[in-house]
């Protein structure tokens, strides 16, 4: 059943890119609307199916600008692959039946889980994380963080101000229906190898608890600032009141695997299966 488990989740993981591909090619005689945003020959990309593709609200102009040349490029390729003929070829179909056996099998698995409610209790937490403490043992030093990104450098400068000269929670308050604040994050937990830009995670790693970061551009357009809570170093285990979403987060991943691996016995016990030696 490990086995069967580990082919699931490659199998989940290619859904998501098979998904993904569909979304982002497939726009049908319908949508050949006014709204589209891109067009090669034929094939269109509405407004509506970009939106489905990714949340749009944080992406700048030049992003949203990639996205689109990077789906004109594929669509350019796919109608080259066409006009060759490759669409055509057996290896092909093979391909695309083996990714369809996939595809609905995973769509199967993945609703038959999310159909089946796993009830539990803070109780079963706690106890699931005493039981296995060595599973959170940090591989990497983490940052408990406070973090605020405004499209507006003024406005990023004039919030840390705030938040040095009281503190963040009344800054975040004071700015919190300025549209200039386009993420308000608190108390999150990030690995060292997840903070950008690096020379971040170095400042950081430097800091006391409370102290506050100057303001950085993390990427065009976009001006952050963070403060630093608490530092856990690497090899420790957090308390569990810091780490509480991960540990429920791993808890029912591996109720839905048992889940799982209980709904394949059942449908092997359904079928006739024969394996020749």
């Amino acid at each position: 059943m490990m086995n069967c488990e580990k082919h699931l989740n490659k199998t989940l993981t290619k859904i998501l890119f098979l998904l993904g591909v569909l979304v982002f090619t497939a726009c049908s005689e319908e949508q050949k609307k006014d709204d589209f945003i891109a067009r090669v020959n034929d094939s269109y990309l509405t407004r509506e199916d970009f939106a489905s593709l990714v949340d749009t609200s944080n992406l700048n102009q030049d992003q949203k600008a990639q996205l689109i040349k990077d789906w004109i490029y594929q669509e350019i390729l796919f109608q080259a692959a066409e006009k060759e003929g490759i669409t055509s070829r057996e290896d092909y179909k093979k391909i695309l039946k083996k990714s369809s056996y996939e595809l609905a099998a995973a769509m199967l698995i993945n609703d038959y889980a999310s159909s089946e409610e796993v009830k539990f209790s803070d109780d079963d937490i706690v106890n699931y994380f005493e039981t296995n403490k060595n599973y959170f043992r940090t591989s990497a030093n983490l940052y408990l963080l406070n973090k605020a990104v405004f499209n507006v450098e003024d406005k990023a400068i004039k919030f840390r101000q705030l938040a040095l000269d009281s503190d963040w929670k009344k800054a975040i308050s004071v700015f919190v229906s300025d549209s200039s604040l386009v993420k308000n994050t608190t108390s999150s937990l990030i690995d060292e190898n997840g903070i950008y830009p690096i020379q971040l995670s170095k400042i950081i790693s430097d800091f006391y608890p409370e102290e506050i970061s100057i303001v950085f551009a993390e990427k065009p357009g976009y001006y952050s600032v963070v403060q630093l809570l608490k530092k856990f170093s690497k090899e420790t285990i957090p308390p569990f009141d810091i780490i509480k979403p991960n540990v429920e987060k791993r808890f029912l991943a591996e109720k839905k695997k048992k889940i799982i691996e209980e709904y394949l016995k059942e449908l092997y016990s359904q079928n006739e299966i024969e394996i020749k030696k």
